[in-house]
């Protein structure tokens, strides 16, 4: 490689011309680049969500559900399908299907329309409002239909249908018309209705029947006021529907509510088009917003609620000045290692200039500048230096004695050029082994190692080629000074004794090493694990979940409550409340299957900067408990949210079995035993999830004894649905106060379950009209509680067990939740259970995997950067040596995250696999020169004393950028730097151990092996 800076030097004007353009493209294509939150990344999901309007959870299930199942696995089980997930929920299905990182999912979601089009489903599911795309419908999941670009509020003193109309007529589709912007839902609003919730004792006593007063009600399309309604005769004596039934305006089953800071209002959801630039979009959509503002009517106003935005330039902006003061601090440290102000400035040029190559990188290779790539940048920027500093102070040593400038810049390459290519190849090669982690973990580091691949391989070329040819004007010519003799400086003081009495008690040295590395290895029990470092704004989310069966309305009550003391917080900037189930995203599907919808809410309360978390999440959760509604209402910070909902701090069990029966009781038992773990909170059994169930079966053998008519039948099997579930009655219109309202049937299954005798009260109910007869007349009924929803796990039965860990070490409580489960296993059998598994999901099956995965790749890297030492240095035994190093950097990186308080977590695993690269480079320095010396006839432990005092300054100078460039990062406290903190603290503790005993350990390796290989020369030429 040295090669590159003799042509270098032939032409430098050319060479510095070159870098010139190279650095002019490389500052274009930065600032072309695209700013989003986390890589680009396709996530290998497809969800296939079908609305079965009307339909039990087991008609869903058995009609909808089991037929695309079947239909998913027997296509592509064994072939890239790892999990096969179903949920059937009243009038909603929806299937997940989990496959393999790098399956081509565009062939997925076609092959998958393609046979569920093939699949005979029931005509119901023709012409559903909102499912206009396709019933069944495949969706592509990405991070953009996971979280919105912006969530925006319409507010205002009005009435909120008008909210609605306004929100729907004049700012969607402005907002559609922005550039990047792909679709604009609304949420909350929906036209409340005039609702009829007829009661089940009055229509026994009266004669009345569900459909007698769905037909009178038809029969006049408009009614004047809710008067007219509450009046209308039942034609049975003088009997009015308010004698039977309660009448009253509200929301709708199955919508939503959404308020701002307390006051109804509309959601307006702003999502980007997949490849469009989050920044941009946002702050367009944003400015947007403003102009709207200036047009509303007064009394409006368009708020912004959340703005993706906001917190990626705040990260990103962060992540810089860290990078820009760890830049600083490595210039620093050669300033004060140099003392030479212009030799200081020929090594910090290569920072700057290997940042801005490696962008015009990204930017050929489609990688984006998110918090993940940023923080590779930041990262590296300490290390970046390290090239440039071996061959600048290489070139300033040889100046110093005398040398000429041409001389020096090409003896000097000469002499380290095999040792930094070899220790960047190394560093480089360590990342192949990512390729192959796989799971999220590798889809989200591997842009991590490129880009930091691209900008240590641009410090290389610059060192070897720009550094050298800028050398003459910023370090000049030097007059022959003294060599720089053992005692010139007062780190050689320190190192030099310290070397000769390692050198001299070899053995010694060797056991205070291996016990050092030993006890490092026994911090793991103290440190714990963990998956994933979370992200997150300074926020409190409020989850409100009823029980199964309560109306939207009562849980509306029940949010209003909670928001009065969080309106009386300090430091909360706003809070929006929605209660039911988004219907703008696909998470807002997977909630309805998952038994959510009208008994849930949710409050989201964006805090101040500066808010005490913990502290306001306490006043509210004490707030809670003195309204009685602790059984109801969760309190949780973001960092909780996230963790719950992203899996990075829980647990997710699948309970499998093939009935409920089996599954009921593993899940009873494990609740038992899990119940009693320290650090598990939040445990939720979605088994136990049931609602009063009305069965009831038409008998027509009945209805035939009757003498009913088909028309009269078709009548019963119409009110079958009204009693069950209810409905709207279309075409039917009532007036009040100016407003009109559609009409809404609530049914009667819940009246009915919590009357004394529910299933003799639902056999007398009267059916038919105008024909009237008893329902136990014309059909069997029963009445129990049923599931909310019915899942599968690879089309057997199963129900979730989840949880939230509080405890920093996921790993210690993960681990105890494993042993749990065989203990339940062994109960099951003793209770001649068989068939029943308990799986791991979630948090715990991914992190097992992923620990595992990038364990193997480190394994992968070692061995990879012996090989690609052995063939640089054509040895053997030196590259044995130098791995050395390795083991002795895990001291200093466990006891990093023991003070820190940090657990090992992938991002401090990502850490040890760069700590493979990164500590050999000092070792590979050394020994190089070692080596270089023995050839010029000096004995070994000389060679090794007068390599220790020549390396120690260019070794310790590119310890020290390194570590100090990262200092800022383990220091920052923004959300942008969580996930770059762990691996800052492992890199420097690791580094800061291996440089220490590098200098020590390894020359006393190198001492005993060349004794031995001596011996063996010796004895085979005697």
């Amino acid at each position: 490689m040295w090669y590159l800076t003799k042509l270098s030097m032939k032409s430098r004007f050319i060479t510095i011309f070159l870098a010139a353009l190279l650095a002019g493209a490389s500052i274009w294509a930065t600032f072309q680049l695209k700013l989003e939150m986390i890589p680009d990344i396709e996530l290998p999901f497809s969800f296939v969500i079908t609305a079965y309007p009307n339909a039990s959870p087991e008609q869903v299930n058995d009609d909808v559900t089991v037929h695309i199942e079947n239909a998913v696995w027997d296509r592509w089980e064994g072939n890239g399908l790892k999990y096969l997930e179903a949920t059937s929920a009243d009038g909603i299905s929806v299937v997940v299907a989990e496959f393999e990182y790098g399956t081509d999912m565009k062939q997925v979601h076609e092959t998958i329309r393609e046979d569920i089009g093939d699949l005979e489903l029931p005509p119901d599911l023709v012409g559903v409002p909102g499912m206009e795309e396709g019933n069944p419908r495949v969706v592509d999941v990405d991070f953009g239909e996971m979280m919105p670009l912006v969530q925006l509020s319409l507010v205002g003193e009005v009435p909120t249908a008008h909210l609605r109309d306004v929100a729907t007529n004049t700012v969607a589709p402005l907002l559609e018309d922005v550039n990047g912007v792909f679709e604009v839902p609304l949420e909350g609003g929906e036209a409340e209705k005039t609702i009829v919730g007829p009661d089940p004792v009055e229509l026994r006593q009266s004669g009345v029947s569900m459909f007698q007063i769905a037909a009178l009600l038809s029969m006049n399309p408009e009614y004047d006021s809710l008067d007219n309604v509450v009046n209308l005769p039942m034609m049975v004596d003088s009997i009015v529907l308010g004698n039977v039934a309660g009448v009253d305006t509200g929301p709708a089953p199955r919508t939503s509510i959404t308020r701002t800071n307390g006051e109804p209002s509309i959601g307006i959801v702003v999502m980007k088009e997949a490849d469009a630039n989050v920044v941009d979009v946002a702050n367009a959509v944003v400015e947007k917003v403003a102009e709207i503002n200036e047009t509303l009517e007064e009394g409006l106003e368009l708020v912004v609620v959340f703005d993706q935005s906001e917190f990626i330039e705040e990260s990103i902006s962060e992540l810089t000045q860290m990078a820009l003061i760890g830049a600083a601090l490595a210039i620093i440290v050669v300033f004060i290692f140099l003392a030479a102000f212009r030799a200081s400035l020929v090594t910090s040029m290569s920072i700057p200039f290997s940042i801005i190559v490696g962008f015009l990188a990204m930017y050929f290779t489609n990688i984006t500048v998110n918090l993940l790539t940023l923080s590779a940048m930041a990262i590296a920027v300490g290390r970046l230096i390290d090239n440039s500093i071996v061959v600048a102070e290489v070139v300033y040593r040889r100046m110093k004695n005398g040398e000429g400038f041409m001389e020096a810049s090409i003896g000097g390459s000469k002499e380290v050029a095999g040792p930094i290519t070899s220790s960047t190849l190394a560093t480089v090669a360590i990342f192949l082994p990512l390729m192959f982690v796989g799971g999220i973990v590798g889809e989200l580091f591997i842009p991590f190692a490129l880009t930091i691949t691209y900008a240590l391989i641009a410090s290389l070329l610059i060192a070897l080629i720009v550094v050298p040819a800028f050398s003459k004007w910023f370090v000049g010519s030097r007059k022959k000074d003294s060599k720089v003799s053992a005692g010139d400086t007062w780190y050689q003081k320190l190192y030099i004794p310290s070397l000769k009495w390692a050198l001299g008690h070899r053995v010694l040295t060797l056991v205070i090493a291996g016990v050092l590395f030993i006890g490092s290895l026994g911090l793991l029990q103290v440190i714990g694990s963990s998956f994933l470092p979370g992200m997150f704004q300074p926020m409190l989310v409020v989850e409100i979940e009823m029980p199964p069966g309560t109306d939207i309305a009562t849980t509306g009550e029940t949010a209003a409550m909670v928001e009065v003391p969080i309106g009386n917080l300090e430091g909360v900037e706003l809070y929006y409340t929605m209660i039911g189930a988004s219907s703008s995203t696909t998470h807002g599907a997977v909630t309805t299957a998952m038994g959510g919808g009208d008994n849930t809410g949710e409050i989201m309360i964006l805090l101040d900067d500066d808010a005490d978390q913990e502290k306001l999440r306490d006043e509210l959760e004490d707030a809670v408990e003195d309204m009685m509604l602790g059984d109801y209402v969760k309190v949780m910070t973001g960092e909780e949210m996230q963790s719950s909902r992203m899996g990075s701090s829980g647990i997710e069990l699948s309970v499998r079995g093939d009935n409920y029966d089996d599954i009921n009781t593993a899940t009873t038992l494990l609740a038992q035993r899990l119940e009693g773990i320290d650090g598990l909170n939040d445990l939720e059994y979605q088994v136990t999830q049931v609602v009063p169930k009305l069965n009831i079966i038409l008998d027509y053998n009945k209805m035939d004894d009757l003498g009913l008519s088909e028309e009269e039948i078709g009548k019963l099997e119409q009110e079958r649905l009204l009693l069950e579930m209810g409905g709207p009655l279309s075409d039917v219109e009532v007036n009040v106060d100016g407003e009109t309202y559609g009409l809404f049937i609530n049914g009667v299954a819940r009246d009915i379950y919590v009357s004394e005798n529910p299933e003799d009260l639902a056999k007398a109910l009267p059916v038919g009209f105008p024909s009237v007869v008893t329902l136990g007349d014309v059909a069997d009924v029963s009445f129990a509680e049923g599931l909310t929803h019915i899942s599968h796990s690879d089309l057997r039965l199963s129900a979730a067990v989840t949880g939230s860990i509080t405890e920093k070490d996921v790993g210690a409580v993960t681990r105890q939740v494993n042993d749990e489960i065989k203990e339940v296993e062994k109960e099951l059998d003793a209770l001649g259970i068989q068939g029943v598994e308990i799986a791991e999901s979630g948090i715990g099956r991914e992190m097992a995997e992923s620990f595992s995965s990038m364990g193997m790749a480190i394994l992968a890297a070692i061995v990879i950067a012996y090989l690609i030492l052995v063939v640089t240095m054509r040895s053997i035994l030196n590259p044995l040596i130098i791995m050395v190093s390795l083991p002795l950097a895990t001291i200093g990186a466990f006891l990093g995250l023991l003070i820190t308080g940090y657990t090992l977590d992938m991002s401090g695993m990502m850490g040890m696999l760069m700590l493979v690269g990164i500590v050999l480079t000092n070792a590979i320095v050394l020994i190089a020169l070692v080596e270089q010396l023995r050839k010029e006839g000096i004995n070994t432990y000389d060679a090794l004393i007068e390599a220790g005092r020549t390396r120690l300054r260019p070794i310790l100078m590119t310890a020290l950028t390194t570590m100090v460039a990262m200092v800022p990062i383990v220091l920052g406290v923004g959300e942008g730097t969580i996930i770059a903190a762990e691996l800052a603290v492992v890199v420097i503790g690791g580094l800061f151990s291996s440089t220490l005993l590098t200098l020590l350990v390894i020359p006393v390796i190198y001492s005993l092996v060349d004794g031995l290989r001596q011996r063996v020369k010796n004895r085979r030429a005697a």
